[in-house]
């Protein structure tokens, strides 16, 4: 297996990221040419799926797409490591001590949510760590760490919180972990706070640890901001750095208000890893020299410069143990026509993220208590049985559940679950009066915009 240098490859993105395209260009098709001869060579399934194509592939077009149920499917014949089982690697992420744990002492695995179905399993190798950390240091390091956040992450002794949803092994999450694990003597300095706990809980934590370096949900950082702005929260973080959702201009404006620091967004995903970074001027830079990236319409046909995408087709350069070649998300993406003004050189992104909403629910006679998008996502999606759901409020203390289960003679058993899951997880936030129901309609996209929302206020 090709083995990379975390020095060089620091090096070479510095010379891409304010670089010629002629010399992006040239990387590309150079790493993707190795990629793809590896996993005809290693990968039963690419070498039968690319048969008969030609050895040396001049345009990415000339490769057939592939979608998560494909590879989820044919696990076992996309991995290049016969040693990797899909079915051990479910049981490794079974249990949540495996968190930020190498699979088989050297593969990290990633999870994903299944939003809209299929549910995906990722391997990282060697070669991708090492991508993604010198990409990070380079880049991310360079836009984001100046002096004055460099010395208030000193000052604080370096102490960070991130607030996420932690039952899974998710992109985020699993990275958060091995940080942990690899440096334990500050282990007690990074924490991870589950986006699920009460909000007042998150604030009490959040004053405790003083974090110079805070990280969540956009919707999760702008809740915070008002408990910050009413006094309930009181830190200074050096940095805050926003994930997962989109972070619009108000949430922004009103994140930096409360913190005094301007919100940095990135943009990932667990087949993909760090995809995107904000420049100073706040425009999102692809990683476009490790990842290729193809805003496409419904039929896979490129889509032009300022136009959205239906939906987009990763190829991930680093990844050798589960390649990911012409990969469909269902992002909704366009890119820039014109060069972003700070001299990056990288294409310039615009994501159109999730639409979920924050839930604000009545106890009885007590204060409206808000519930969080991706808080109640983690509860639903993770429950055992679930292949799809979403979560309409319709009263300001009844929440509507559509759902479908992985199995439909297993549908009873996974409402119980799933109703009983709900009520916990209300019961916690102080609204056990919230009644929980279920719709007589399976989950579906929205009639007139089709996208697939999970938790939304009717």
């Amino acid at each position: 297996m090709t083995s990379f240098n975390f020095l060089s490859i620091a090096l070479d993105a510095r010379r891409i990221t304010r670089g010629a395209p002629e010399l992006l260009a040239a990387r590309q098709h150079e790493r993707l040419n190795e990629l793809v001869t590896f996993a005809r060579a290693h990968s039963r399934f690419y070498a039968e799926k690319y048969r008969g194509l030609p050895e040396t592939i001049r345009d990415v077009r000339q490769l057939p797409p592939v979608t998560k149920p494909e590879l989820m499917e044919h696990f076992d014949e996309v991995i290049t490591d016969p040693a990797v089982r899909k079915a051990d690697v479910q049981k490794h992420i079974a249990d949540l001590g495996n968190l930020g744990k190498p699979f088989l002492g050297k593969y990290m695995v990633w999870t994903t949510s299944g939003t809209t179905g299929t549910p995906g399993i990722f391997l990282e190798d060697k070669n991708w760590e090492a991508v993604i950390s010198a990409v990070n240091v380079l880049r991310i390091g360079g836009e984001w760490y100046n002096r004055d956040v460099i010395k208030g992450m000193m000052k604080a002794g370096g102490n960070s919180a991130s607030v996420f949803a932690g039952n899974g092994h998710f992109f985020g999450v699993t990275m958060l972990e091995r940080q942990r694990q690899s440096n334990r003597s500050r282990g007690k300095r990074i924490q991870l706070i589950p986006v699920t706990l009460p909000i007042n809980e998150i604030v009490q934590r959040l004053n405790a640890l003083q974090p110079a370096m805070f990280a969540g949900y956009a919707s999760a950082l702008g809740l915070l901001a008002q408990e910050q702005l009413e006094g309930r929260l009181n830190i200074h973080p050096s940095i805050v750095i926003s994930s997962a959702e989109p972070l619009s201009a108000e949430n922004r404006a009103l994140i930096q208000q409360a913190f005094g620091v301007p919100p940095r967004n990135n943009y990932g995903c667990s087949e993909g890893g760090v995809m995107g970074y904000e420049c100073k001027q706040g425009h999102m830079h692809l990683n476009a020299d490790w990842v290729l990236f193809e805003p496409v319409d419904a039929a896979h046909q490129p889509i032009p410069a300022g136009q959205l995408s239906d939906r987009t087709l990763i190829t991930n350069l680093a990844n050798r143990v589960m390649p990911i070649i012409r990969y469909e998300l269902g992002d909704r993406v366009s890119l820039s026509p014109e060069a972003c003004s700070c001299g990056i050189t990288l294409p310039v992104v615009n994501v159109e993220g999730r639409t979920d909403e924050i839930l604000r629910f009545t106890p009885a006679g007590g204060q409206v208590v808000p519930i969080l998008p991706l808080a109640l996502w983690s509860v639903l999606k993770e429950t055992p049985g679930v292949l799809r759901f979403q979560a309409i409020q319709t009263a300001p203390d009844v929440l509507k559940i559509r759902l479908e289960a992985k199995h439909a003679h297993e549908d009873a058993p996974t409402w119980e679950r799933v109703s009983a899951n709900a009520r916990a997880y209300f019961a916690s936030q102080g609204l056990g009066n919230v009644t929980i129901t279920r719709a007589s309609e399976p989950p579906m996209r929205d009639p007139k915009s089709g996208k697939f929302r999970n938790v939304w206020k009717a």
